[in-house]
């Protein structure tokens, strides 16, 4: 027995399927697998990875792809979800080789994952309930597998010298893509200007090193601070070296962004202050983020 779960989006999004998939495989005690075929699709979407393969190059992660005989039956399955699921009870516990098709049913927690073996999971599934578990192990895994670049190894000795805090912008495409904008929207001055003086209370001579897909923005956007700060030059490339850089630094202030969420939630330090924007969505649906943050982190 085994689960599947499907790997698709940019890197924070890889990040959260994959630690979900590692926490239901804990918890069954079963094997993971993902599923990149995504990535095989030309213009899938904006992130397409080296060679067809996702984040997990970058990483210390140690994972089975899935192959080909891994995927029989889902394809069909899929499309005939609505009529299989709700045998899935009454199959559970008994032998059988049905595999099964499970969507992510909303964006809140949902414990019946841990009954599911013999899965495929399709879904975001963005909240550590579902690895907190493993979370050690994440941790230890989610590290750069390759040395850091030059510049990076210089920022690295800035963050470690300094009471470092990580700002973290969130522009690009939720800026220059209207119906990515119309979801996510973004986070306002205020929201910075709020969450600098909450870590200001709380923080003795912060240094502030702020990460950014908009580099010119965050120069010019942030004169307005009293203290010292630091614009980090970040690369598309190798925006996994942005992320352990985050992660690296003492304290957090994050965008409504899984980018920005996984720098701060990779940094293990229990004295860690993290605010985060209440906000999470514009007006959709989908907007309750209520398991999203950690108990311990400030939304606001």
């Amino acid at each position: 027995m085994s689960i599947i779960v499907r790997v698709h989006g940019g890197l924070g999004n890889q990040l959260f399927q994959y630690a979900f998939g590692r926490g239901v495989a804990s918890r069954l005690k079963t094997d993971l697998i993902v599923d990149t075929s995504p990535y095989l699709r030309a213009a899938y979407d904006p992130h397409v990875y080296h060679d067809s393969v996702p984040c997990f190059e970058n990483f210390n992660v140690n994972v089975r792809l899935a192959r080909d005989s891994d995927m029989f039956g889902f394809v069909w399955l899929r499309k005939h979800r609505n009529f299989f699921d709700p045998f899935y009870d009454k199959l559970r516990g008994k032998k059988t080789f049905l595999p099964f098709y499970y969507p992510e049913q909303g964006f809140t927690f949902d414990p019946k994952v841990f009954s599911r073996n013999h899965t495929y999971f399709d879904g975001y599934w963005q909240t550590e309930k579902y690895f907190k578990h493993v979370a050690d192990r994440l941790r230890a895994e989610l590290t750069p597998s390759r040395p850091l670049s030059e510049y990076a190894r210089s920022m690295l000795n800035e963050i470690r010298r300094a009471n470092a805090v990580s700002i973290h912008v969130r522009r690009g495409d939720y800026i220059s893509d209207p119906e990515i904008n119309a979801y996510h929207g973004t986070c306002s001055p205020q929201y910075y200007q709020r969450a600098i003086h909450c870590i200001e209370q709380q923080v003795s001579s912060p240094h502030f090193f702020i990460f950014s897909n908009d580099y010119e923005w965050s120069v010019e956007n942030f004169k307005f601070l009293n203290g010292s700060y630091t614009c980090v030059r970040g690369s598309d490339a190798k925006n996994y070296e942005d992320m352990h850089l985050m992660s690296r630094c003492r304290h957090h202030i994050i965008a409504n962004s899984s980018f920005g969420w996984w720098g701060a939630w990779l940094n293990p330090s229990k004295e860690k202050q993290v605010v985060a924007p209440k906000r999470w969505f514009a007006n959709v649906p989908k907007g309750d983020a209520r398991d999203l943050f950690p108990e311990d982190w400030i939304v606001m």
